[in-house]
């Protein structure tokens, strides 16, 4: 897909859409598709058949269905139809969520692949599709809860869908479910007969141990799919990760047979070997390995299984030339680095030795992986530690190593080997199944190209639908659709314009902040959005911002007034009161008749200790509009200073009167009637300062005072527990920016 030069969406508050918004190929130009790539997941699943044709097919085709959808929004966008077109947005974003999460859940990036599915069913929630890969790549990492969840929806749904029978039916299995599981599996056959739900309900028949079931079912298979080398490295997949090792040895000696370079067949042979009779066939395991390398050279699991057979055959140099060959083909293979710390152990190299090791732990993400092998990392690593006099390091070491031990103990029991006493199966990896890769480097590389060359498309499309959505004047979720959009392409032209007015324009200033700020860096001429980003800093307090973006505009002649005021105020909120107050005069000599003004530099007054003037411009603010409250409150503070406790009095209980909740309103009325050794009007008023403030410890301290005055010991004492519990718990008191 490549991109076009149109203008992008842009969003004007109160206004329309300008532009056309960028499309995945110019309409005035050649396309030229990229096809996209899609990983084979669940190869079991999908059957061998098919995966050089489903690849170029599968890849293509969804390209194109991607291609489509951007260019029926892009059309309808161009009409004018924006509802249309922001619906065609959902449907392309949430598919190409939908194929980054195959992607990377092919690639055993669980946690990648479970946030694009949830990011994909927040814009389509009813798709079948999503649900379904979600709970497949679910059941590939084994988080059965969710993969049961999704099919058992999708099959409540859609009772004719044979895929979410497919995978109700695994998970279920899984679970321990096998009858429910085998229903469900059979549903899926006779709902759609194919090669994936066929193999799905042998390997199910496999896992209860019925091999005469399965193998009627592979005979039906080989009659339907013909006897080709791919049918048979399936059925010996299945077999082998069963546990079937003889069958499985059968069905992959047919599968050179028919195609000696297929890939991966030499490597599951030898795997097979080891399961079936470990040391015994570790000569013939190690010329399948080596023929599999013959046609793949870097072969990550063969190198690997050609390394762990050397150093249990103790030939240390041919052990650490493979699995040092394994580790720079997967460097994030834990099992392999397990082995590597115990060459090094064994042959005398304990820095290499604790430097693997640590690395083996360090990627191993889930503990239980391959039966606890973990455990003897740990194991390994305080021996080493121990041999090297860090005796309380190795003794940790001990300690985890003995509880993982208790942990894989029970798993120990359960776990059924093909040749009694032998414990090489469980290093046996499939390449359809747990890799020994935690990431395979290859996988990974082509998972974030894919979301490199989608990602700028998402984020475009997600501008989009946030143009439309704060054209509706939903600002809050356009600002969700611009914050999605700034994860997929934070360089994308036009968003941070569009996310600053939309959140400006909902009032939602905090968030406007980063946005605009980052509009204003690189468009310092543009007033407008300067002026946006100075109100949003200063309504959001962040006073000494707020002064350098209004800084340019606000100290102009001839600025607008209501953007000079909030200048002056954040001057005076930084402490630069000549600066603020200065300004102030001028508005009110501007305009003298405005009481905010007047109360403001009443205010600022305050704040410098210039309590007679205060006095003059807040009694002003009075006489203009008196019904200011916060006028009130400041004069009483200023009176309070003046030591005109009479008319603070006053004023206090004026406020108190018409029901204001403003707790330092109470502290201070309280604190005068104490003064005045009028205590039972204090207690009755801080006790209303507490209900306001209950974790304020000064208005604790100023009650038990008139608990003391009037004679009330214990509640005094109470009080005072109080108040040094609030101090221990934030450290000192919480103080108002007003109280003296």
């Amino acid at each position: 897909m490549n991109e076009g030069a149109n203008a992008r969406s842009r969003f004007e508050p109160g206004g329309k859409e300008i532009g056309t918004g960028v499309s995945l190929g110019s309409k005035s130009s050649a396309r030229r598709l990229v096809v996209l790539s899609l990983p084979l997941l669940f190869l079991q699943s999908l059957g061998a058949l098919f995966v050089q044709a489903q690849a170029a097919t599968t890849g293509a085709s969804t390209a194109q269905a991607l291609q489509s959808y951007y260019e029926a929004a892009q059309t309808f966008q161009e009409k004018g139809d924006f509802k249309r077109a922001s619906l065609q947005f959902q449907i392309f974003i949430a598919d190409a969520l939908d194929h980054l999460g195959v992607t990377r859940a092919s690639i055993g990036d669980y946690a990648k692949s479970a946030s694009l599915f949830n990011e994909a069913l927040h814009l389509a929630p009813n798709n079948y599709t999503i649900q379904l890969d979600y709970a497949e790549a679910a059941l590939g990492s084994r988080d059965l809860p969710r993969a049961k969840l999704l099919a058992e929806k999708v099959v409540a749904a859609e009772p004719g869908d044979a895929r979410a029978h497919r995978i109700l039916g695994r998970a279920l299995l899984q679970s321990g479910e096998n009858e429910p599981a085998r229903k469900e599996l059979e549903k899926a056959v006779a709902i759609e007969p194919d090669f994936a739900n066929g193999y799905a309900l042998a390997s199910a028949h496999l896992a209860l141990k019925d091999k005469e079931r399965a193998a009627i079912i592979f005979r039906e298979m080989l009659a339907s799919f013909g006897d080709k080398a791919a049918v048979h490295m399936q059925f010996g997949l299945a077999y082998g990760e069963a546990g079937f090792s003889e069958e499985a040895i059968r069905e992959f000696r047919r599968t050179i047979q028919e195609d000696a370079k297929f890939p991966g067949a030499h490597y599951s042979l030898g795997a097979s070997y080891l399961l079936s009779m470990g040391e015994i066939d570790f000569p013939q395991a190690v010329v399948e390995f080596q023929k599999e390398l013959q046609v793949n050279p870097d072969d990550f699991l063969s190198h690997a299984q050609l390394g762990y057979v050397a150093l249990n055959q103790h030939r240390p140099q041919d052990a650490e030339r493979e699995l040092t060959r394994a580790a720079a083909l997967n460097p994030t293979a834990a099992d392999v680095f397990m082995w590597l710390g115990q060459l090094y152990v064994e042959t005398g190299r304990m820095a290499d030795a604790e430097a693997a090791l640590r690395k083996s732990i360090a990627l191993t993400s889930d503990v239980s992986h391959n039966h606890y092998q973990v455990q003897r990392a740990h194991y390994l690593l305080a021996r080493v530690l121990l041999q090297t006099n860090h005796e309380e390091d190795g003794k940790r070491e001990i300690q985890i190593s003995q509880e993982l031990l208790k942990l894989s103990a029970p798993q120990s029991q359960d776990r059924t080997n093909a040749v009694s006493g032998n414990d090489l199966g469980k290093d046996v990896q499939w390449r359809n199944g747990k890799s020994l890769a935690q990431l395979d480097p290859q996988g990974l590389s082509d998972a974030e190209a894919a979301e490199k060359q989608l990602g700028p498309a998402i984020a475009d499309g997600y501008n989009n639908i946030g143009v439309t959505a704060a054209t509706n004047s939903d600002y809050a979720e356009a600002c969700d659709f611009f914050e999605k959009a700034g994860e997929w392409n934070p360089a994308l032209d036009g968003l941070d314009y569009n996310w600053g007015r939309a959140a400006y324009s909902g009032h939602l200033y905090a968030e406007a902040v980063a946005p605009l700020s980052r509009y204003v860096r690189s468009h310092a001429d543009d007033d407008a959005m300067r002026s946006a980003l100075g109100i949003s800093l200063f309504l959001s307090h962040d006073y000494g911002r707020a002064v350098k973006a209004l800084e340019p505009i606000a100290s102009r002649d001839g600025a607008a007034p209501a953007l000079a005021f909030m200048y002056a105020q954040a001057l005076v909120e930084t402490g630069e009161y000549d600066g603020g107050i200065a300004r102030l005069r001028a508005l009110t000599a501007n305009d003298p008749q405005k009481s905010l003004y007047h109360r403001a530099l009443g205010e600022a007054l305050t704040r410098r200790q210039d309590y007679s003037q205060a006095t003059e411009e807040l009694r002003t603010a009075l006489q203009i509009d008196s019904s200011d409250i916060e006028a009130k409150y400041y004069l009483a503070l200023t009176l309070i200073q003046l030591r005109q406790t009479g008319g603070a009095q006053g004023l206090l209980k004026e406020i108190a009167q018409s029901g204001s909740k403003n707790p330092d309103v109470y502290y201070q009325l309280g604190k005068l009637q104490l003064e005045g050794a009028d205590a039972k009007s204090a207690i009755r008023t801080l006790q209303e300062a507490i209900g306001l403030s209950p974790g304020d410890e000064l208005i604790h301290q100023a009650l038990a005072a008139a608990y003391r005055q009037d004679s009330r010991p214990e509640d005094a004492d109470r009080e005072m527990r109080q108040a040094e519990a609030i101090h221990n718990s934030h450290g000192s008191a919480i103080e108002s920016s007003h109280r003296d």
